[in-house]
Parts: structure tokens; sequence; C-alpha cells
């Protein structure tokens, strides 16, 4: 999944956390709190910028799946976000302690829908195996080096729009487009 969808996701499962439980925070802190959860939505994907620079420099161990960096671990962001809980928490503060719970959301949303076609390390760190609902469509060949803005837009274009990733991608971003508005 690409930007749009996995910050719709992080929004939708901020926006959902909030509605269940109701903490009672004023209005521009449940707005602070959605700009969280909804940011968090991408976080895993920060490995990104690992990938990106292993690529360009053509570093010789470089890896070509970004999902098997530990940011694709949801064990990692279950740890990262108890941390954050536990702090709020020992400094009296529930707002902090709701940062650590969206960070949680926002982050399984994101391994969640990574886990439709691409895989995730559910099991790390047990094992590093990806796993999927269905594995995604396989890469045809693309002339741009992994990695680059060219070879992603190469990828959208030859195989990204026929996954069932990208038809969920596209009903959350008008679900979540749709209740911000």
């Amino acid at each position: 999944m690409v930007l749009p969808g996995h910050l719709a996701g992080g929004y939708l499962a901020a926006r959902g956390l909030l509605a269940i439980f109701h903490p009672g925070f004023s209005s521009v802190e449940t707005d602070a709190l959605l700009v969280i959860g909804t940011l968090a939505g991408e976080l895993p994907d920060i490995d990104l910028i690992k990938l990106y620079f292993d690529h360009k420099l053509e570093r010789p161990n470089r890896i070509n799946d970004h999902r098997v960096y530990v940011t694709h671990a949801p064990f990692f962001w279950l740890v990262i976000s108890l941390l954050i809980v536990a702090g709020g928490y020992l400094a009296g503060s529930l707002f902090t302690e709701w940062i650590g719970w969206l960070v949680l959301a926002g982050s399984w949303s994101h391994l969640i829908l990574d886990s439709l076609e691409y895989g995730v390390m559910w099991l790390w760190p047990l094992s590093k195996k990806l796993s999927a609902l269905k594995k995604e469509v396989p890469i045809e060949d693309i002339a741009a080096r992994p990695g680059s803005p060219s070879y992603h837009l190469q990828y959208i274009n030859r195989v990204y729009w026929k996954t069932i990733t990208f038809w969920a991608e596209i009903i959350l971003t008008l679900a979540a487009l749709y209740l911000i508005c």
C-alpha cells in the first residue's frame, strides 16, 4: 500500500479508538491525537529511507524488500507503544498515554494492510518470515533501479493497480475523506 492508504488507515484506526473509548479530551487535543494516529499509519515505512540510500549508494548487502526491516514487525511497535504508554502513566499524562495507544493503532493498521498481499513479520523476533493473506502479483521486469522514484511509478503503473491492496486503499481513502468532511 502507498502513502494515502496508510494515512487513511491510521486516521480511521485513531478515530475508531477515540470513538470507542471517549477519553474526554478537548477538541484541540482530539485533533492533535487524530493527526498523530494518522501519521502513525505511515510510521512502519520509515525504513524506506534506509532502503533508498542502500540502493542509491549501491551497497552490496542491500535488501530489495523493506518489509524485512524491524519496522515491519508488530512486536517492535507493541514495545514502542507500551513504552510511550508507560511514560505517560509515570508522568501522569493521559494525553501521552493516548499517544502510545494511537501509535499502536496506526502502526498496526499499516501492518494489517501490508498483510493483505505483501507480508509482514508477524512472528518476529522468532521468525523473519513474511505472512500475507495472498501473495502479491509478481513484479514484472522494471528497468528502473529498485528503490528509485521511477521504479515505484513503473510498479504502480504495471502491477499495483491490479491488486486487492490498491482497491482497499481507494476504499479506505474515500472513507477517511468522507469522515473528515
